[in-house]
């Protein structure tokens, strides 16, 4: 009788393997007994004895085989390693085990299995070569490279070529490249022929390491092998001459496989992207396209940037519509369908580059996930890029608010774009932004911050920036430099340029274009000069914009000749040269050559721009070469630049300085559009051509329009000046005192002038003494004042001062001491001026310094020395200074000398009519009756003034009175041919005295008479006015052409010098 062991085992061989699954808990109770029966009929001796499960040898082993192969394939990989250590576990059951363990991951479930294999007592030695190749793959499916490796080399022999590839391709995705072919050359020498896979594979180790001569060995051995015309052996060796920089071989490659598939088109569309050529890769997409290979994503990740590059905007919205129609574009897995976001950047920047923003915008709003901090970039890029700042801010508010951090290119394009709105505020909050993510040190967003800082004229705020760098590059200095000489901080520039020479910062073409304006604008030549060296020592004065900068600081440094030798010797000139050495002709005075540059232009085909024009009608303004303003007036009309602004302004300013105010009214009237300067121009023109009223009009309709700024306060004052128009000088002074004009030297200047020129020099040296700064303008301004009011003594002493606080006089200057002198008669001050001008200052006299010294000599009775000195002189003497010594000899009674002079003054200027009247008043004067036929002249009085008749009984009675006191002007100063009636109303009809009786007449008393003559006053109106001073107890300040008269109690100031 069978024991019940033996029954159980019986039973257990007579059951049918494998048996289905237990369905219930009762169930897997019976089976984990060995025996499956239906419910509650399970049989006594089918039951195993009460010790068996824990007997090494429960259960039977093919039992145990089999129930682990189900084990392994319902997943149960925890109780498939628990019987793995039974007795009787066959090699297939390890083998299923560790390939459970493979799909699962699960390394230590691997281990486990490799420890029981050992503990088996099979060892590697023992197992088939199956089960040693499954651990291998086992641990690198599991990712334990090193683990592989060493069951690897304990097999005495691998011969599947898969698992020499799979250990490869573990090298491969780990990034031991180098091991991985050392790999290949173990397996090459075991003997073990490589297939399609593992060629793939090495390649692709190669590639990685950029071994060009390992690839193309096995290149070659691979062709030996047969594998040149498989699909996966072509696609990696187009991957490693791609990645090697061998593109030419890979298209090579390319064109020779037999068979192309997706990743073969896909590499080489790649490959050309990444090489640049961007047409060749939309040409292979619409090769792969006309082939009927599917396009996938991956396809259009290479093409949508070459279309970017290429500005093929169809092209990539044909792809774009094919993505939406294929489905690539969305996003399927995502919770709401949207844009793929990979996809949807490349279609972002594909719009971007091509100047459709909308289309950008619309890809960028559908897309699912906008993770990418690339894609904010992009599109915020695009937006500063059209001048979209604003929009590119609110889009930078929007990634902000999703949480997303901004890198280097988020603050570059977030500085730019704060930097062009010129918005300080929104400056400030960036950088304050910036900080507080880190980003402050940084060097890039250093650069950019104090680029920002300058622009909007905050230039300590970008100093604090640069000083606080940590590093510095040639950007950071070039940005400090570029922004203090835009902001006027000429000799801080300066400063910094030198301090980067000496720290040994190497200097780029933009640090001399940097520098070079602060050295223009500070006249500051030696150093310019230097730089110049630099540029020619380095190679970059081949640079045509290096080279015009330099024409532009040697043109306001006066080296006229170093700008014409720059000019000459430059390879490329654009227009800018052109304009460049224009403007240095035009500042050395040398205006005819002006004309031969233009016609020179014209011969080597480079037409002129409206700088160009603008820059020769401002050497044609003032000139004798009128005719060749017309010629560049007529030369903007039919190029249509009369109605460019800056043209129009040169145009007036030309036409004014050539006293055709009618022109110049006639383009302000019909300009297009007028600004600040435009109306500048016009009311300056009036003033310098004695257009006062016209200018004080112009002045009345510009306030309707515009704010008058400084330079129109330098305009208007010069016409209340020659207006002598007291009052409304006063009202320009306070309407600049008020606007804090007073701090412009130039206005300053004007107002002292303005005040001299009315007569009011007290507050004239009020004004003076308050400058904070006194340039040497200011200087000679109150010398000139001193003169005029017949003050020599002050004027010296203040000439003195001006050279004692070290400001050197100018050729301006002396002149005005000159006139000072001349005017009060102090003959040995006069010539100890004229010969220190020479000696000590090495200024050279002009034609005004010789007329002063003519004037001085002959108004000091000096009038044969005077003679002689104008005979004497080194340069040709003009019309004016023989008249000055002519009045000299009327002043003096010296008749003969006057004849003599007369025919110098007549053989110069023989159709003046003045220069006779002048000599037949000599004549009068002297009583030369006899030779008062030689020239008749006619006064007319005035009597058409509403206050004429009073005018006239008042002047009667002043003739009345003088001849009473033995003045008997119709006897000294009469006509020839006129009785005493007709004299003494000649005499009584002259302006002056016309101007003084109304005065007198009509201002009340105390309050001092202001008369302006626009030409010298005569004797008798200047006996006139001291009777009337005396008469009438009235103060007199009369000006003429030449000076100030102050009548006082019958007494001038002019001491009869004049």
């Amino acid at each position: 009788m069978a024991t019940p062991l033996a029954a159980s085992i019986s039973s257990h061989l007579r059951a049918p393997p494998p048996w289905p699954p237990p369905k219930s808990t009762s169930q897997r109770a019976r089976v984990r007994c060995g025996v499956l029966a239906p419910s509650g009929q399970a049989s006594e001796a089918a039951a195993p004895p009460r010790d068996a499960e824990k007997s090494p040898n429960w259960p039977p082993s093919s039992d145990v085989n089999l129930r682990i192969q189900r084990l392994c394939r319902s997943g149960d990989l925890a109780e498939a390693l628990r019987l793995l250590g039974s007795d009787g576990v066959d090699d297939r059951s390890y083998g299923a085990v560790l390939q459970l363990c493979s799909e699962m991951r699960s390394l230590e479930g691997g281990k486990r299995a490799h420890f029981l294999v050992r503990a088996s007592g099979l060892g590697i030695d023992g197992m088939d070569s199956v089960l040693g190749q499954k651990l291998v793959l086992m641990y690198l499916k599991c990712g334990d490279l090193g683990s592989a490796r060493r069951v690897f080399d304990e097999m005495p022999q691998v011969g599947d070529v898969r698992v020499w590839t799979a250990l490869m391709s573990g090298y491969a995705k780990a990034g031991d490249l180098r091991e991985g072919v050392l790999l290949f050359r173990k397996m090459h020498c075991c003997g073990v022929r490589p297939d399609a896979y593992t060629i793939s594979c090495v390649l692709k180790c190669i590639a990685g390491l950029g071994s060009i001569a390992d690839g193309e060995v096995v290149h070659g051995y691979l062709e030996k092998l047969g594998f040149g015309s498989h699909c996966a052996v072509g696609n990696a060796l187009m991957a490693l001459y791609s990645r090697c920089g061998c593109n030419e071989d890979a298209l090579r490659v390319f064109e020779g496989m037999p068979q192309r598939d997706a990743i073969s088109w896909n590499s080489v569309i790649s490959g050309c992207f990444s090489n640049g050529w961007h047409g060749r890769a939309v040409e292979h997409l619409s090769e792969m396209w006309f082939e009927g290979l599917e396009i996938d994503s991956v396809t259009m990740l290479s093409v949508l940037p070459a279309c970017a590059e290429l500005g093929y905007e169809l092209v990539g919205r044909v792809i774009h519509g094919y993505s939406v129609k294929t489905g690539l574009l969305w996003e399927l897995e995502s919770l709401e369908r949207g844009v793929d976001e990979n996809l949807g950047s490349k279609l972002v920047f594909m719009y971007v580059k091509c100047g459709e923003l909308g289309y950008a915008r619309k890809v960028f709003d559908a897309m699912s996930s906008k993770s990418s901090i690339h894609v904010w970039n992009l599109l915020m890029g695009g937006y500063a890029k059209v001048g979209e700042f604003q929009e590119s801010l609110f889009l930078f508010e929007k990634m902000h608010d999703s949480g997303i951090a901004p890198d280097e290119h988020t603050v570059s394009c977030l500085v730019k774009c704060v930097t062009s709105l010129y918005s300080a505020r929104d400056g400030l909050v960036v950088h304050g932004y910036l900080l507080k993510l880190g980003f402050g040190a940084q060097c890039a967003v250093c650069n950019a911050m104090i680029s920002f800082y300058a622009k909007s004229n905050m230039t300590e705020e970008a100093l604090l920036v640069f000083d606080g760098m940590p590093h510095r590059d040639v950007i950071s200095w070039n940005s400090i430099i570029s922004g203090c000489t835009f902001n006027g901080l000429h000799s801080r520039a300066i400063e910094l340029f030198v301090r980067m020479w000496l720290q040994g910062q190497e200097l780029d073409s933009a640090t001399l274009l940097s520098v070079l304006p602060a050295c223009a604008q500070l006249r500051h030549w030696f150093l310019g000069r230097v730089v110049h060296g630099y540029s020619v020592k380095t190679g970059l004065i081949g640079e045509t914009s290096l080279a015009n900068v330099l024409l532009d600081m040697y043109s306001n440094c006066s080296d006229w000749r170093s700008t014409n030798k720059i000019f000459r010797n430059m390879d490329q000139k654009n227009v800018v040269s052109w304009t460049a050495i224009i403007t240095s002709y035009t500042r050395a005075g040398l205006f005819d050559k002006v004309a031969g540059l233009l016609q020179e232009m014209a011969l080597e085909g480079i037409r002129p721009d409206t700088f160009a024009i603008t820059g020769a009608l401002h050497a044609f303004a003032g000139n004798e070469s009128q005719k060749h303003g017309k010629s560049v007036h007529a030369y903007a009309i039919r190029n249509g630049m009369e109605k460019v602004l800056p043209v129009t302004n040169a145009l007036m300013e030309m036409y004014a300085k050539c006293g055709k105010m009618e022109e110049a009214r006639l383009i302000f009237y019909g300009a297009a559009s007028k600004d600040m300067i435009s109306w500048n121009t016009l009311i300056g023109g009036y003033s310098r051509n004695n257009l006062a009223n016209e200018a004080f009009s112009l002045f009345t309709e510009m306030l309707l329009q515009f704010r008058p700024n400084a330079v129109t306060m330098t305009c208007i004052l010069p016409a209340a000046a020659s207006l002598s128009s007291l009052e409304r000088g006063r009202e320009m002074h306070t309407y600049a005192l008020r606007r804090g004009y007073l701090e412009d030297d130039f206005v300053a200047n004007a107002l002292m002038d303005m005040y001299v020129k009315c007569g009011a020099l007290l507050l004239s040296r009020r004004l003076f003494d308050r400058l904070s700064s006194k340039n040497l303008i200011s200087w000679t301004i109150m010398v000139a004042g001193y003169g005029m009011h017949g003050r020599g003594r002050d004027a010296i002493a203040l000439f003195e001062q001006m050279r004692t606080s070290g400001i050197m006089p100018d050729a301006a200057s002396f002149s005005a001491i000159l006139y000072a002198c001349s005017h009060s008669g102090l003959r040995d001050e006069g010539w100890r001026f004229f010969d220190a001008m020479r000696r000590e200052h090495r200024i050279e006299p002009r034609l005004k310094h010789y007329t002063c010294m003519v004037d001085l000599l002959t108004n000091t009775g000096n009038l044969r020395e005077a003679y002689e000195f104008i005979e004497s002189m080194p340069i040709e003497p003009d019309s004016s200074i023989w008249v000055s010594l002519l009045n000299g000899c009327r002043i003096h009674r010296d008749i003969k000398l006057a004849e003599e002079v007369a025919e110098r003054v007549f053989e110069l200027e023989p159709e003046n009519t003045g220069y006779y009247v002048l000599l037949a008043n000599i004549y009068a004067e002297a009583e030369r009756w006899e030779a008062r036929g030689k020239v008749q002249v006619f006064i007319a009085g005035n009597r058409n003034h509403p206050q004429g008749e009073r005018i006239a009984e008042f002047l009667d009675e002043v003739a009345r009175r003088m001849q009473e006191e033995g003045h008997d002007p119709k006897k000294r100063y009469a006509l020839m041919g006129a009785d005493d009636a007709v004299n003494g109303e000649s005499l009584c009809g002259h302006s002056s005295k016309l101007a003084v009786a109304f005065g007198v007449l009509n201002l009340s008393e105390g309050r001092p008479i202001r008369v302006t003559k626009n030409s010298r006053v005569c004797t008798h109106c200047h006996e006139a006015a001291k009777f009337i001073s005396k008469m009438c107890s009235r103060e007199i300040i009369l000006r003429d052409s030449n000076r100030f008269h102050h009548f006082e109690q019958g007494r001038c100031s002019c001491r009869g010098y004049w």
